[in-house]
């Protein structure tokens, strides 16, 4: 699995603050997506682009991976 760029992770974290989501929590958050980071390179998707979530949402039902 790819690693997240520093950057993104430092506004990811800054993000989940903001949204109130608790410490306990954000190990969970931080998971999802580094899945949906690895997901869209190894598909050529562009991470900020909505059109880029449907493909990776349908991967997981078909999976029957829940998040």
């Amino acid at each position: 699995m790819l690693a997240l760029p520093a950057e993104l992770t430092r506004l990811y974290e800054t993000l989940l603050r903001q949204q109130g989501i608790t410490m306990e929590h954000r190990p969970h958050y931080r998971k999802w997506l580094r899945y949906y980071w690895d997901f869209c390179h190894k598909y050529g998707l562009e991470l900020r682009e909505r059109r880029s979530f449907p493909p990776f949402d349908e991967k997981l039902r078909v999976r029957g991976r829940n998040y």
